[in-house]
């Protein structure tokens, strides 16, 4: 039994007690038609937010103003919305205002995709105003209406084309298709932000390169600030990377445009296996390139490597990394601490270039990571720079 579902009819029920209207709606019907798990279940009525959060215990006021409110309910929640129609778009994406409505009809035809407009009511009868249904049948993603104006409306909704052909494979009907290509310049007027999350999605889903395919065709892939070359390398290439991994390969071949936005985590993560790359494209990994970058990253960089065309170095980097005596400088026997307690050395500058002396030869395999070898090592050294100190 599908508890999430049950308890959603639970909300319904409770709806229609109080004399209002309430159907399942959008995402969750879509893909319980096509017997795909979703947690992410939409409710549609003609209650008020307020009379929502009168009729139920604990409820979040998640946009109350635009018609939305959040009920939670056995550890489940659901979004709640009022039937409305929107305004006119503002900037592409957001209407200017948004009209509470009586009508099922006017909620439903203000929404993306034919396949999305589907509603489910609590004796399981479908509403299908817009033949959502055989589209789901016939696997084509089509806009309601007027295809220009959904996408001049909310240009976000060209990704979302791309994001679900990416999830589940379908086609883009024809007339969508012709006017994603005349409005996919629109896409340059949404936030980075919001763009990063769609195509983080797109580059997911089970069928991404038939995804990456339309962007391309479409010229999707042109406005997007440096990713077209990537994208076009990749169409038909078997790969197995991650969106992080894509957009690093896209910057690879083209140089990225300030307007992206990354966690600094990612940021330093995409430098890192960037350098790594450009090292390693034409020559082989070593001992000291694995230990200072580590494993994960080298590994990217060669998945890398590997769809530009290059060596796959896999096992050579697996092989190092199992086989390298130490690593991190924790790892050391003999450690800077022991030069302070050993020595009067102070300069911190002088002790770090012993260890660094130390790391390197345990690394390469020159010397054993062993207390007493390493000490008569650093000892030898220390000489050495007081020797020096004393000379200048």
């Amino acid at each position: 039994m599908d508890k999430y579902f049950e308890t959603g009819k639970h909300i319904i029920e409770k709806l229609n007690a109080s004399g209002f209207e309430a159907y399942f709606v959008g995402g969750y019907v879509r893909d319980k038609l096509l017997n795909i798990v979703s947690d992410d279940i939409d409710i549609t009525t003609n209650a008020l937010p307020e009379d929502v959060i009168d009729i139920f215990d604990n409820v979040k006021n998640t946009g109350a103003k635009y018609g939305s409110v959040t009920v939670l309910h056995e550890m489940f929640k659901f979004e709640v919305t009022t039937y409305r129609s929107d305004g006119d778009y503002l900037n592409n994406r957001h209407p200017e205002n948004v009209d509470f409505s009586v009508s099922l009809d006017d909620d439903l035809a203000r929404r993306d995709f034919t396949m999305n407009a589907i509603c489910l009511s609590l004796d399981d009868q479908i509403i299908d105003k817009f033949n959502g249904i055989s589209d789901i049948k016939n696997k084509i993603i089509r806009t309601i209406n007027n295809p220009l104006n959904r996408f001049e409306e909310d240009a976000l909704r060209i990704l979302r084309a791309m994001r679900f052909v990416s999830k589940l494979g379908f086609d883009i009907e024809t007339k969508t298709f012709d006017a994603i290509k005349e409005k996919k310049g629109l896409l340059k007027n949404i936030s980075i932000e919001r763009v990063i999350v769609e195509l983080d999605k797109i580059f997911r889903g089970k069928y991404r390169n038939k995804a990456i395919k339309y962007m391309n065709d479409t010229g999707v892939s042109e406005v997007l600030y440096g990713l077209e070359k990537g994208l076009r390398l990749l169409e038909d290439k078997t790969h197995n990377l991650y969106p992080l991994e894509i957009f690093t390969l896209c910057f690879i071949l083209e140089e990225p445009d300030e307007i992206w936005k990354f966690s600094n985590k990612n940021m330093r993560l995409m430098r890192q296996v960037m350098n790594i790359q450009e090292v390693t494209k034409n020559s082989v990994f070593n001992k000291l390139l694995v230990y200072s970058n580590k494993l994960e990253p080298c590994l990217i960089a060669n998945k890398i490597n590997v769809v530009l065309g290059y060596n796959n170095q896999e096992e050579l980097i697996r092989k190092i990394d199992s086989e390298l005596p130490i690593k991190d400088v924790c790892d050391m026997k003999f450690k800077g601490q022991d030069i302070l307690w050993l020595s009067e050395m102070k300069r911190k500058s002088d002790i770090g270039v012993i260890v660094d002396e130390l790391k390197y030869n345990v690394i390469m395999g020159y010397m054993k990571n062993d207390y007493e070898e390493l000490k008569v090592y650093a000892m030898k050294r220390i000489k050495d720079f007081i020797k020096d100190d004393k000379d200048e």
